[in-house]
């Protein structure tokens, strides 16, 4: 069953914050980008918001391997990657889902995958090869 929210200016601009995003951005990141936009907007309104938006499905969270919590309003079958050095997040093409949901299953229904890949960034590459 679908919960129903009753209608959220604060919540709707952040769902269109994410929408537009393309950097994953933290729940501080978004609460610094729209707190002179909204008065009244608190960190905490943001975090309840955030959850709220994620169990009604509109979007992910991604948690990166340094447990932070970033947020993504793409709720398609992608795959991200998590540079270990700068922290950016990026959507990337993945795999294809339906076999690989179907060969991990087993006995089991699996309803959705997360897949994330760590590693370092072409940026951070770049710097690193600049300096070196």
């Amino acid at each position: 069953m679908e919960r129903k929210l009753r209608h959220s200016r604060q919540r709707e601009r952040i769902y269109d914050y994410l929408k537009a995003a393309r950097d994953h951005p933290s729940a501080e990141n978004i609460y610094e980008a729209l707190r002179a936009e909204i008065p009244g907007l608190s960190l905490g309104t943001v975090y309840r918001n955030l959850r709220l938006l994620e169990e009604t499905g509109r979007i992910r969270r991604v948690i990166t391997p340094q447990n932070a919590e970033r947020y993504d309003a793409r709720c398609y079958e992608h795959a991200h990657f998590v540079c270990d050095l700068c922290g950016r997040v990026r959507d990337m093409d993945a795999p294809d889902y339906a076999s690989l949901k179907e060969s991990c299953a087993g006995d089991d229904r699996v309803m959705w995958v997360n897949v994330t890949f760590g590693g370092q960034c072409r940026d951070c590459l770049r710097e690193q090869k600049a300096v070196t």
